[in-house]
């Protein structure tokens, strides 16, 4: 920040005189670096020290395209001479609330001007706009202030853990927490509700400003009713929602019913609107795409059941063939998937063979049962005690009949009874080829185990068990 302004002090021909205690930094002229006509002419004038050259001044940005080797070196200026010291590196990331503390002695009758940041704005030169984080960026900045996680929860009503799981983006190291700070609180006064903002948390990133015009032009004729509504839209530019508008004007005389195509998609994908226009933000083309294409795919997939949520989640399958989309449904739905999911449709061939294959094993071994009524059966239980056991650990329902079959089957041939396996269901979902082994190596020594706990634990426990009753077994054969 100091060679900044420094440098702008030198180009601005400026007459105030600058304090003793600036530190100049320049490097070393090793026979390589030379300075643009613009910066050498003003350096030559300024610096009257003789025998000495500035090969490069430090800005954001390069000065020049040559290559140069930083070293100190210090100049007199004022009333003495500045002590050599190495400059720090500069951040990347936005000073928001401290200054930069540098090695500069102030005296009460030099005044150094500080650029400040002001309020609002979300980077201190241009470069970084629109900029991923880098792994080279460190700052002082390392995480989000009390103050907006403090309004998080009394404006939008979100706890602690949902107010940090929201700001958790790098992204926000890179903002103000001032700016975020005055987008909160531009969010709440046109009544977006908290559900909305922890469903697009990258909102908060955009200037209160930037909103203000965006904001602007989405109650506009054949946009949206609320903001709420196309608070999505906040994700293009003030422009591309200009052009989108011009759109749904033109193509209005399709839709007397409905302000766009948006609320049409909505009412036929039986969808929030607010929902499929944040969702539709990244799959764009379809807010341009032939209205006849949309409804012939939305036909095929009402016809097969397809959830509305998962629709919503996987909005590219418009982008898909309609023939082969229509296909792969049909064949999964005849393999005995109740549920079918919209990634079959654009998986490899292999995969969704794989898939197809599952399914129709899973329809030969339960017939007309359910996955609980069958492990009921299995386990000689009543179907309640699955059902409550398989609400806290949901993986039992997502595991394969096959591999539940396969791995009861194994427990049965080695002497567990139902009662143990119910004791411990947890065994179910674990590797048959590990229990195998794991059932093997403890019969070796001598001992069979008289619950199916040992046999699921981790590899390091199961070792040091295996070990102490090894070392049991050891001193009883002495």
């Amino acid at each position: 920040m100091l060679c900044r302004n420094a440098y702008s002090y030198l180009i601005s021909g400026s007459s105030r005189k600058l304090p003793t205690s600036c530190v100049q930094r320049t490097v070393r002229n090793r026979g390589t670096g030379v300075l643009c006509p613009s910066v050498s002419e003003h350096s030559h004038t300024r610096f009257p020290s003789h025998g000495l050259f500035i090969a490069s001044l430090h800005t954001r940005k390069p000065v020049c395209s040559t290559q140069v080797r930083a070293c100190q070196l210090t100049l007199s200026w004022g009333r003495g001479l500045s002590s050599p010291i190495r400059k720090k590196s500069s951040s990347r990331l936005r000073k928001d609330d401290e200054a930069e503390d540098e090695n500069v002695a102030q005296t009460s009758s030099d005044a150094f001007e500080y650029n400040w940041l002001e309020d609002g704005e979300f980077f201190d030169n241009p470069y970084h706009q629109d900029r991923k984080i880098q792994p080279r960026d460190v700052g002082k900045k390392v995480s989000v202030s009390e103050p907006v996680i403090s309004e998080l929860n009394n404006l939008f009503g979100l706890t602690r853990a949902e107010a940090l799981h929201l700001v958790r983006s790098p992204q926000f190291l890179l903002v103000a927490d001032g700016a975020v700070l005055k987008t909160l609180y531009f969010l709440k006064e046109h009544g977006i509700p908290s559900k909305q903002l922890k469903r697009l948390p990258w909102i908060l990133l955009q200037a209160e400003d930037v909103l203000q015009v965006k904001f602007s032009k989405l109650t506009d004729p054949y946009l949206f009713r609320s903001y709420s509504d196309g608070l999505g839209f906040c994700h293009f530019t003030a422009q591309q929602i200009v052009k989108y508008r011009k759109w749904f004007s033109i193509e209005s005389y399709k839709f007397p019913d409905h302000p766009n195509r948006l609320y049409y998609l909505a009412e036929r994908m039986k969808v929030p609107v607010d929902q499929l226009t944040e969702r539709i933000v990244k799959p764009k083309r379809i807010l341009f795409m032939d209205l006849e294409r949309v409804e012939h795919i939305t036909s095929i997939l009402e016809r097969y059941e397809v959830q509305s949520e998962d629709i919503l989640r996987d909005l590219w399958v418009y982008y898909h063939n309609p023939a082969m989309t229509e296909e792969r449904l049909l064949r999964a739905t005849e393999a005995g998937c109740e549920r079918p999911k919209l990634w079959m449709c654009r998986c490899p061939d292999y995969i969704f063979e794989r898939t197809c294959e599952r399914y129709q094993s899973q329809k030969e071994l339960l017939g007309e049962k359910s996955v609980i009524e069958y492990l009921a059966e299995r386990l000689e239980c009543e179907p309640e005690f699955i059902v409550n056991y398989a609400r806290g650990n949901p993986g039992l329902m997502r595991a394969h009949v096959s591999k539940l079959k396969s791995q009861i089957d194994l427990l049965f041939s080695e002497g567990f009874t139902p009662k143990q396996i119910r004791a411990s269901m947890r065994i179910l979902l674990y590797a048959e080829k590990r229990t195998a082994e794991r059932i093997k190596k403890l019969k070796e020594i001598g001992y069979f185990p008289s619950s199916v706990t040992v046999l699921y634990k981790t590899p390091k426990q199961f070792e040091s068990y295996y070990q102490s009753l090894l070392q049991k077994s050891k001193a009883l054969n002495k």
